[in-house]
């Protein structure tokens, strides 16, 4: 019972990274032999970030961030010994993506149980495909160390490799102005957000920057608006002419409205397209579809059905049938005024409560 209060107080004063405390008071306790001062298998493995260690230290798990093309990205790692038992010597690698894409590899001249390690890696992205990458961190990467538990020695982090060009994306949402469901004749106000994450500025060059066409089934209401360059509405077209800076998003909105003969049941769907120069010839030679962020798939057109209408409810000033509920209460008042006049005629009684005199 002794040890159990020590061993609950000890965690609560030094939090979930120093498990291997628990080591420490099972030797005190005595539970180990003597002769065999730990007995237990080291483990290896990478504590959340936070997390408090050996002498106070917090983990550190993190890279600086997105880079654009040719950047460097600094990773920074901890590697903690959870057990009582020493680590022989070991080597740390780190890749890209999977391990055939090698970004670098240290060596740890073995570690003390419950002792950590932090290290420094930097990734050099010059000839990195553009594109979201994965950073992969993996320790003992030799399996040369029997640990208690070889399935939590491996560290990830995801990483944007920015172009030096401009890279877009567009999203597209909407909201029923008259309040959902989605009704015909009722007004959608669609809301565009172009987002430019790469390197360059997306310059406003001969034609569109963006462009979105509305189905049959709606009409373009004539609002637009956008938070810089200019937008206009054409027919049933909504366009966009403008730049966006790297690292830069411009919004955009504007309202349709749905017909009045639209059938329930209708599914409605909608996409625009961004437009941009990546070449730099002042010709747009690259595009990019909206994405509806509300589902899983990417680069989806933004959908709705359209419902049917309630029955509206009955005019002011109309009578409604009783229901059933109603009809059991108007006949419970009959009997009991019927039992209450049956009282007082077979009883003598008057109303008011005095005896009627007899003739």
């Amino acid at each position: 019972m002794q040890l159990n209060k020590r061993i609950e107080r000890w965690g609560k004063m030094t939090g979930a990274g120093s498990l291997c405390a628990l080591f420490v008071l099972v030797l005190a306790a005595g539970v180990v032999q003597a002769a065999d001062p730990c007995g237990k298998l080291p483990d290896l493995w990478f504590p959340e970030p936070g997390v408090t260690l050996a002498g106070g230290a917090s983990s550190v798990q993190e890279t600086s961030g997105n880079v654009c093309e040719g950047g460097k990205v600094i990773v920074t790692v901890t590697i903690d010994n959870l057990s009582c038992g020493d680590a022989s010597p070991f080597d740390v690698t780190v890749s890209w993506d999977d391990a055939s894409h090698r970004i670098g590899s240290q060596h740890v001249n073995g570690l003390a149980g419950c002792q950590f390690v932090r290290l420094t890696f930097t990734w050099d992205t010059e000839g990195i495909p553009p594109g979201s990458h994965t950073i992969l961190v993996v320790a003992d990467s030799g399996s040369v160390v029997h640990e208690l538990n070889e399935g939590n020695n491996q560290q990830t982090f995801d990483v944007l490799v920015r172009p030096n060009e401009p890279m877009v994306e567009v999203t597209k949402t909407y909201i029923d102005v008259d309040g959902p469901p989605v009704l015909p004749g009722d007004t959608v106000r669609y809301q565009i957000e172009i987002s430019n994450e790469g390197c360059a500025d997306l310059k406003n060059v001969a034609g569109h920057e963006y462009t979105d066409t509305l189905p049959g089934t709606v009409t373009a209401t004539g609002f637009v608006q956008a938070d810089s360059g200019s937008a206009s509405v054409t027919g049933n077209e909504i366009v966009w002419d403008g730049g966006i800076p790297a690292g830069g998003t411009v919004h955009l909105t504007y309202k349709a409205k749905i017909g009045s003969d639209v059938a329930a049941g209708t599914e409605i769907c909608n996409q625009g397209f961004a437009h941009w120069d990546a070449s730099g010839d002042g010709t747009p030679d690259s595009s990019e579809p909206s994405d509806d962020p509300a589902t899983p798939a990417d680069d989806d057109p933004t959908c709705f059905i359209v419902q049917k209408p309630t029955d509206p409810l009955p005019l002011s000033g109309t009578i409604d049938a009783p229901s059933l509920t109603e009809w059991g209460m108007i006949g419970f008042g009959v009997l009991l005024s019927a039992a209450f006049w049956w009282r007082v005629r077979t009883t003598g009684f008057t109303p008011a409560g005095t005896r009627r005199t007899q003739p």
